[in-house]
């Protein structure tokens, strides 16, 4: 455990670093300067954010009769976050990474952690659908007709989140021998994560209610940075800027830090919000600073872990209960 752990975090450093090379340091600090009035905000946005997701996914854990301190999800969760950040891999490394630092690898652990993911990632593309369905009502000849698509993959989204029979159970007998097995094994999570939600619905409830949470603090800090900038606030404005980011932001998750991606997604987002397009770096290399001052944190969690980080930090509740009745 500590050799991979230490493995992981040189890694970090050194995508860390080239991550800082690539952005450039003086653009940070210029950045820095710049936007000294929203940086701060936008910081204590992202901590209360990253606060709410942890309870919601100690929530989840719980629900499957498993308990972990809470400083030390936040820790891995920043450690995950990172390596996702900073690697082509993006969520394909920092799902697994979260449940190998917990320090477990029972099934209700595993199904906890992909049901907080999906409850959140489900918040988080209905935002961005949001936004684009908003697109129109700014848009100088925005017609009617352009919200179908929109609506249409709201709407998609929706049925497959909420329906409660499997979907991959259906693609897998299509394929028939041809499945992958991969696919067998998402089939068996998503069962499970299905099963969950039936059994306990008011927890899935408030772990979503949690999540559109968190998107509101995430679309809040547009707000924050147009106000800094002394440019017009309107609602649907910013939902568009978050819908158009958001959407690049999922697209461009396979670059290292997405670089490029940020920037060319905020710059397009103010242009097609009728803002000056170059006013939209200033929301990227916001987020870009803050990014990466958390990928820095991760980092640093998950090197001071190496020496204490072990398996006694997620037990089962159910193991605790036994003790206590032995009076242990």
């Amino acid at each position: 455990m500590k050799k991979v752990q230490l493995i992981i975090a040189f890694a970090a450093l050194v995508l860390f670093a080239w991550a800082i090379a690539h952005v450039g340091l003086s653009t940070i600090v210029t950045q820095l300067k710049a936007m000294r009035v929203a940086l701060p905000i936008v910081m204590a946005l992202s901590a209360l954010r990253l606060f709410l997701q942890s309870t919601t996914w100690s929530a989840s854990l719980k629900g499957g009769n498993v308990a972990v301190n809470t400083r030390t999800l936040i820790g891995v969760r920043l450690a995950s976050q990172s390596m996702g950040y900073l690697t082509v891999l993006g969520p394909v490394i920092s799902e697994p990474m979260k449940i190998k630092l917990l320090g477990t690898s029972s099934e209700p652990t595993i199904t906890a952690t992909f049901l907080d993911t999906g409850v959140y990632w489900f918040s988080s593309a209905l935002v961005a659908i949001s936004g684009i369905v908003c697109l129109p009502l700014i848009a100088t000849h925005g017609a009617a007709y352009h919200w179908v698509p929109g609506i249409l993959a709201l709407a998609l989204a929706i049925f497959a989140i909420t329906r409660r029979t499997p979907i991959l159970p259906g693609v897998a007998r299509a394929l028939g021998q041809r499945a992958p097995s991969w696919l067998t094994r998402a089939e068996q999570f998503e069962r499970s994560i299905r099963t969950y939600r039936l059994e306990q619905p008011a927890l899935v409830s408030r772990m979503f209610w949690t999540g559109a949470a968190c998107q509101l603090l995430i679309a809040s800090e547009v707000l924050v940075v147009l106000w800094s900038l002394h440019l017009p606030i309107h609602f649907f404005a910013v939902m568009a800027i978050e819908g158009v980011t958001r959407s690049l932001k999922l697209a461009g998750g396979w670059v290292p830090a997405r670089v490029g991606f940020d920037e060319g997604g905020a710059i397009s987002a103010f242009a097609v919000a009728g803002l000056s397009p170059m006013n939209g770096l200033g929301l990227a290399l916001t987020r870009r600073v803050r990014d990466l001052l958390w990928a820095l944190m991760g980092i640093i969690w998950l090197v001071w872990s190496t020496r204490s980080l072990r398996p006694r930090h997620a037990i089962t509740l159910q193991h605790s209960s036994n003790s206590s009745e032995r009076g242990i």
